[in-house]
């Protein structure tokens, strides 16, 4: 994991991710693999992050007061935008959400929803704002070296790298010593450029369902913005600001039954 920066900063955002393709179909099957899985797949990422805690000196539990206005600020604008893209959309809705919630016995049912409360709002936002608000803003800093950084990672693909490598734009960029770590270790926690507040956003966005895309966009920038204000803290206080919109849209879920924002 020392090797590199993006080793313990990348290994839980995927192993988070990997566990939807099994929890999905599993809760179909039956719903108490739910808890099962999710416990689980919670479980583990936070055992990675205390792992690799030494390798991780940005990821602090330091607290601002910005978090609170920042986090409620996101929650309004993700359900205002979420329901004015399903007034435009409304056949194009993603992922329904958790409804399958209703369909439990109350006891599993409660069990599972105070399961996704706390992981969405405190596991989800410690491993996502390290892999976003860390890793890819500081990797992306300039337009021309994540171009490159690019380039050397699809020349390691199979059949493309081969092709790749032949071309005008492979062989200049074979010529530079490797991108990513280098910019990721320059670059100081907080360091904001155009290039990387749109280029760390847009993967945040693609991590999320059509419908919150858009909301995605504001959500980025403004974790951005946090995190270039509250620098000298860590990621604590962005960590903070994002757990508190997931508490409040798992609040807002629950009191309106609208499970699309769970």
């Amino acid at each position: 994991m020392a090797d590199h920066p993006w080793h313990p900063r990348i290994i839980p955002f995927v192993v988070y991710l990997s566990f939807l393709a099994l929890i999905l179909p599993a809760r179909d099957w039956h719903p108490l693999t739910y808890p099962l899985l999710y416990s689980l797949q919670c479980g583990l990422v936070l055992y990675l992050l205390w792992r690799y805690r030494r390798l991780l000196p940005e990821l602090t539990l330091s607290f601002h007061w910005l978090a609170v206005p920042v986090g409620v600020g996101v929650c309004v604008a993700w359900v205002v935008i979420g329901k004015w893209m399903v007034s435009l959309a409304p056949n194009d809705l993603g992922d329904p959400g958790y409804d399958f919630f209703e369909k439990m016995n109350p006891t599993l049912a409660w069990t599972s929803v105070s399961l996704r409360l706390l992981g969405m709002s405190i596991v989800v936002p410690m491993f996502e704002e390290l892999f976003i608000r860390s890793l890819c803003l500081r990797s992306f800093h300039r337009f021309r070296r994540t171009g490159v950084g690019v380039l050397h990672l699809l020349m390691d693909l199979p059949l493309l790298g081969e092709w790749l490598i032949h071309t005008n734009w492979g062989k200049r960029a074979g010529r530079h010593p490797p991108v990513f770590g280098p910019v990721f270790e320059k670059t100081p926690l907080g360091a904001l450029s155009l290039f990387g507040v749109a280029a760390s956003t847009f993967v945040f966005m693609m991590s999320h369902a059509n419908r919150d895309k858009p909301a995605a966009i504001v959500c980025g920038v403004a974790y951005c913005l946090l995190l270039w204000a509250t620098r000298k803290k860590g990621l604590g206080p962005v960590i903070w600001a994002h757990g508190i919109t997931n508490a409040l849209l798992w609040v807002y879920t629950l009191a309106y039954a609208d499970w699309r924002f769970l």
